[in-house]
């Protein structure tokens, strides 16, 4: 799995053939359609394999009980460390060339990914809504702008080749920006 993976992020899904994973790994094609059915059972792996690596961090946060500020950051910090990562990057890339083809391996990395994070978000905004620290409105919809004013941009520039990733200085003053304009616009303090 190690190998095709790191040949898949590389060349791409029809850069890689089962002829040459043998060719790299050893074996034969038998075993490997044994294990997984062919190349398309094999990319069904990787990509599973994949979005539990990546969703970890995330799903190991506890926002619980924080206040606004802090749990913002903790979420934003570790979001951007998940989709900025060079290996989340080759993911993604990956999955866009081909949703079309393969749409199971793209619903299982949006539901990895992106849906992790802002159910995860969306539970803090209802909790702090409840504790009143936030003034009522949908969960989801918040999570959702919070997470992808964070990323937009930032992200899509990263994705396509025009941006390095950012430093630790970078992130922190976007983290900072983002997040003063949510506890502004949520704040109860402020109604």
């Amino acid at each position: 799995l190690q190998v095709a993976t790191d040949m898949f992020l590389a060349e791409g899904y029809s850069g890689v053939s089962v002829d040459g994973i043998i060719a790299k790994i050893g074996g034969s094609k038998r075993t490997l359609y044994a294990y997984f059915g062919g190349k398309e059972g094999l990319f069904a792996a990787i990509i599973e394999q994949l979005c539990a690596e990546n969703v970890s961090p995330l799903t190991h946060m506890s926002l619980a009980q924080k206040p606004l500020k802090e749990a913002l950051t903790t979420i934003a910090r570790v979001f951007l460390d998940v989709v900025l990562s060079p290996r989340t990057l080759a993911l993604h890339r990956l999955i866009v060339s081909e949703a079309l083809r393969a749409p199971e391996a793209a619903k299982s990395f949006f539901e990895a990914a992106p849906a992790t994070a802002y159910s995860c978000l969306a539970d803090y905004f209802t909790w702090a809504e409840e504790a009143r620290l936030i003034i009522p409105g949908n969960p989801q919809t918040r999570a959702k702008i919070f997470l992808d004013a964070l990323t937009g941009d930032l992200q899509l520039r990263c994705l396509l080749g025009l941006s390095p990733c950012p430093g630790k200085a970078a992130r922190e003053h976007l983290i900072s920006e983002t997040t003063a304009i949510f506890i502004n616009g949520l704040s109860t303090d402020r109604h």
